[in-house]
C-alpha cells in the first residue's frame, strides 16, 4: 500500500510541474499582451497609489427650506503621480477655494445619501483635475471622505 500512496503522489506532483510548465508560457505571452494598450483603450496606471490629505477639514454652510445648515468634510485625494500630488499641495489655496466653493453649493436632501456623496465625491475629483488642468496619468484618480458631517 506504501507504494501504490508514493506512486500515486509521484504521478500527480510530475503531472502539476509538467502542466504548470505548459501553462506558464502563454500566460506570460498574455500578460505581456494586456500590458500594451490597444488603441482607443485606456490603460490602467502603473504603480502604487499615493495620497495627498487636504488638510483642515472643509467646513462650510450653506441653506436648506430657509435655514442654515453645516458640511463638515475630512479629504484625501489620490494619485498615481507624484508630481499631481505636488502640483496639488502646491497650489492648495486654489484648490480649497475651488472645492469650498463646491461644497457650499450642495443639496442637503443629496448630501444624505449614498449616490448624492458619490456623485460629490466624483465632482470633487473632476474640480481638481480641471483646476490644474491635470490629465492622463498625471492626474487625481480617486478622492476619499474620511469624515463626513451634516449638519
Amino acid at each position: 500500500i506504501a507504494v501504490v500512496v508514493l506512486l500515486v503522489l509521484g504521478g500527480g506532483a510530475a503531472a502539476f510541474f509538467f502542466l504548470q510548465g505548459q501553462d506558464a508560457e502563454p500566460a506570460a505571452e498574455g500578460a505581456a499582451a494586456a500590458s500594451v494598450a490597444q488603441p482607443g483603450e485606456v490603460k490602467e496606471p502603473e504603480g502604487e497609489p499615493m495620497y495627498l490629505s487636504l488638510n483642515p477639514a472643509f467646513v462650510v454652510n450653506f441653506e436648506h427650506n430657509g435655514g442654515v445648515r453645516y458640511l463638515q468634510i475630512e479629504l484625501q485625494v489620490m494619485s498615481f503621480s507624484e508630481a499631481a500630488l505636488e502640483k496639488v499641495a502646491a497650489n492648495m489655496p486654489a484648490v480649497r477655494n475651488t472645492l469650498i466653493l463646491l461644497f457650499s453649493s450642495q443639496n442637503y436632501s443629496a448630501l444624505t445619501t449614498l449616490d448624492g456623496k458619490e456623485a460629490l465625491r466624483a465632482e470633487v475629483i473632476t474640480a481638481i483635475n480641471e483646476q490644474l488642468r491635470l490629465s492622463g496619468d498625471d492626474r487625481v484618480h480617486e478622492a476619499f471622505f474620511t469624515n463626513f458631517v451634516v449638519q
